[in-house]
């Protein structure tokens, strides 16, 4: 589908209306622009909240690679529900039964 958008004095381009909406796009979204060949290319950024940033990051990311490694290798252990590690802290909370607290005479 081709639009026809002019370039303002001040070097602006609105968008057409109907590339907006079918895009999803929102006053203050980010737009990656290239050129190839003679054309301008523009694609919707995905931006990322700061407090996401690490796991974005070349030591995460490293991480995450492994995790699934280690997944696909069956390198794997039981991972427990909250109510099961609930009952376990419980448990661990409880005090000694007589016949465990009692010790045998050397």
């Amino acid at each position: 589908m081709t639009h026809l958008a002019t370039v303002s004095p001040k070097f602006q381009v609105s968008l057409p209306k109907a590339l907006r909406d079918r895009l999803g796009l929102k006053p203050g979204d980010r737009l990656v622009v290239e050129e190839r060949e003679g054309n301008l290319i523009l694609t919707p950024a995905a931006t990322v909240p700061k407090d996401q940033l690490y796991f974005w990051s070349r030591r995460w990311q490293g991480g995450e690679l492994q995790a699934e490694q280690n997944i696909q290798a069956g390198r794997t252990s039981r991972t427990y529900s909250p109510d099961e590690v609930g009952q376990m802290a419980a448990d661990l909370l409880q005090p000694p039964t007589r016949k465990a607290a009692r010790r045998k005479k050397p």
